[in-house]
């Protein structure tokens, strides 16, 4: 038997069939050592060859541990975590609908209605294979944002001077949330762009200037800073990782963040010089420094007025009373807040742990990965989420003013729960595929089958 015949052999017993190139590719790199050690020995070429043929065992039974071994895995514990944290946002939920008269039965309908949904886009989305992204991650960046331009310009409207929703047969989708499902499409970008060194650099850069579009037109100053954010630590994890191939990568991301940090207070200062800002009369900086408290900084000074009444541990009922008439949007950005005037900080706290323990998880996932393209992807969810919990958190403490961020699968609203859930489904597909597919990806969609005969 010579040594396609045998991994031929191997291969038909991996039921998976993304797995067959992988598992084809390590054992003739496997049986190539073993023959070249034979042939340090005195052997011949064929004989060497043929002889570590033979040293692998018998085919069928190889084949068969490789099939154990090489399979899509269920991620059943984090299954189980996003179970949980649904259970629990449809609680908080049903909480506000009993006790807000303006919200009702049928908020809470809805609100477990779109948790369900969601949850069953994050099966639906796991169970996907991701690696299709590296052929085609820019493709399907461009026809991303190409969508959500043409949902704006046709379907948006205006509310309060600002076009960030769209309205389709009855729903309301707020384009502003859909914007982050970017965040992991940049992975796929950046790891098109590997190995292009210079060219890499410019694209990937570029990119995020064309992710900004959106968001930009939405005139949602705070949505465009945070995705920027996100994007350039994700593009700096691929400079530090020498996708890029840059010589000094430390020195040029230390360049390139203070250009960054530095160019916000220059234009701050160019347009107070120049007189086309009175920084003291401009919206976001009194919103930033707390000035205001009866105006543009109410709800922060709202929620601090009703958190002096917050105890560790307190036996509560749910009362909304102190938050109806006085916080604005509290079942959308102030639930922690609720949580803690209601129950005590403590159950504040233990949301805030359910909801690190996922981002745990997340992370734990994203570096234990082995494919480049599905670290990337993961990072980029974990990191999203990180970033809009952590502010929510904040917000909701009093040290941030009120910036309209959604708390992952906390939040009101259908398009918070499914745009969540869909992120969460990234991450499952990534772990899922974890032991099926190759630390390096094609650039181009091949079988495994044709991948095989290529080799050979």
């Amino acid at each position: 038997m010579d040594r396609e015949e045998y991994i031929q052999i191997l291969t038909d017993q991996i039921r998976c069939a993304k797995a067959r190139a992988m598992v084809g590719d390590e054992i003739r790199m496997h049986i190539d050592d073993q023959a070249f050690a034979f042939r340090e020995q005195g052997m011949g070429e064929e004989q060497a060859l043929k002889a570590a043929v033979r040293e692998m065992g018998d085919p069928v039974a190889a084949g068969m541990s490789m099939d154990r071994i090489h399979r899509p895995e269920i991620p059943w514990g984090m299954i189980a975590l996003m179970a949980v944290i649904g259970l629990v946002s449809a609680a908080i939920h049903t909480l506000f609908g009993l006790g807000d008269p303006e919200l009702g039965i049928s908020y809470v309908k809805m609100q477990i209605g779109c948790t369900l949904a969601g949850f069953l886009a994050m099966i639906c989305v796991c169970i996907v294979d991701y690696s299709f992204l590296a052929a085609h991650g820019t493709g399907t960046a461009a026809g991303f944002i190409g969508s959500l331009l043409l949902m704006w310009s046709f379907l948006g409207q205006n509310i309060n001077g600002a076009t960030r929703w769209v309205h389709i047969g009855g729903l309301n989708i707020g384009l502003e949330t859909f914007i982050y499902l970017f965040v992991p499409l940049y992975g796929a970008v950046l790891y098109r762009y590997r190995k292009e060194q210079v060219k890499g650099v410019i694209m990937s850069l570029l990119w995020i200037a064309v992710a900004a579009i959106p968001a930009y037109l939405m005139d949602s100053f705070s949505t465009r800073a945070l995705l920027v954010f996100i994007l350039l630590i994700l593009f700096s994890i691929a400079v530090v990782r020498g996708w890029f191939g840059i010589r000094r990568p430390k020195r040029f991301l230390a360049v390139l963040w203070m250009c960054l940090i530095f160019s916000g207070p220059a234009y701050i200062l160019f347009q107070c010089v120049t007189g086309r800002t009175n920084l003291l009369h401009s919206r976001r900086v009194r919103m930033l420094l707390g000035l205001d408290p009866k105006g543009i900084n109410y709800a922060r000074y709202a929620v601090l007025d009703v958190l002096k009444d917050s105890q560790l541990i307190r036996t509560g009922n749910g009362d909304l009373s102190k938050f109806i008439g006085r916080v604005p949007s509290y079942n959308e950005d102030y639930v922690p807040a609720f949580l803690a005037v209601s129950f005590g900080y403590a159950a504040a706290a233990a949301l805030a742990v359910l909801l690190g323990l996922m981002v745990y998880g997340i992370f734990r996932i994203a570096f234990r990965q082995k494919n480049e393209l599905g670290m990337m992807i993961s990072c980029g969810c974990g990191m999203n989420f990180t970033a809009l919990i952590l502010i929510c958190l904040f917000e909701n403490m009093g040290l941030l003013p009120h910036m309209s961020f959604d708390l992952p699968f906390i939040s009101a609203g259908g398009t918070n729960m499914i745009v969540s859930y869909i992120m969460a489904g990234i991450v499952l597909s990534v772990y899922r595929y974890k032991s099926v597919l190759p630390g390096e990806l094609a650039g181009k969609a091949v079988t495994d089958r044709q991948a095989c005969i290529r080799k050979a």
